[in-house]
């Protein structure tokens, strides 16, 4: 395996990564009537999908710029 995928490899888990806690903040924001945490874990998780599509879109454009690298 070459340092081009390992990177690739880190960066899609990244993206998942952010998913995954977007999702958790979501889940948090729909329990608001247990804990009071107003609208932060909503921004939370609209930023933490904003971050995994910006990971995403730069996964693409680096593996589409390293494609001919041997």
């Amino acid at each position: 395996m070459n340092l081009r995928m390992v990177h690739a490899g880190l960066i899609f888990l990244s993206a998942m990564l952010a998913v995954l806690f977007g999702l958790w903040c979501l889940n948090l924001y729909g329990r608001e009537n247990e804990v009071a945490h107003g609208v932060a874990p909503l921004l939370a998780a609209i930023a933490a999908f904003a971050t995994s599509f910006g990971l995403v879109v730069y996964d693409r454009w680096f593996l589409r710029k390293t494609r001919t690298l041997r």
